[in-house]
């Protein structure tokens, strides 16, 4: 019997990642969903600053803090992210909720991060999946 796909998990059309870097040019990262019809999340952007400050938090928590499974529960990545950046005037708001939750659905998408299959709340790990097809147009 064969697993499942992940519908979280990517890769996202060419068009998406063309996106993307339009997005980039202007300071704005595209977030990328491979749930969404395109592989795109409404074309909702995000500072591109603050979308490499949470990505590096992410994947630095993930590799320090990872369990035997080498996972992370997702609730530890937000509040790990709210502590580290929750007073920083990169994030005027303070919450990083929002941000941590898009900037994890965008890494699914672009393969660097995937869900651990069958956990109950969520735990993330870094992608170990077999490499991903060739992005379709």
């Amino acid at each position: 019997m064969s697993a499942v796909p992940d519908p979280h998990r990517g890769p996202v059309p060419a068009t998406a990642w063309a996106a993307d870097a339009a997005a980039r040019a202007r300071g704005r990262v595209l977030m990328l969903n491979a749930g969404r019809p395109g592989g795109v999340d409404g074309g909702w952007t995000m500072d591109a600053a603050q979308y490499e400050a949470v990505r590096a938090h992410l994947l630095e928590v993930l590799d320090a803090d990872a369990d035997a499974d080498g996972a992370v529960p997702l609730s530890h990545l937000v509040r790990t992210a709210q502590e580290r950046f929750g007073a920083d005037a990169l994030f005027p708001g303070g919450r990083l909720r929002n941000c941590v939750t898009f900037t994890k659905v965008d890494l699914e998408a672009r393969c660097e991060i995937e869900r651990v299959p069958g956990a109950g709340a969520q735990r993330l790990r870094r992608w170990v999946g077999p490499p991903p097809p060739p992005l379709a147009g």
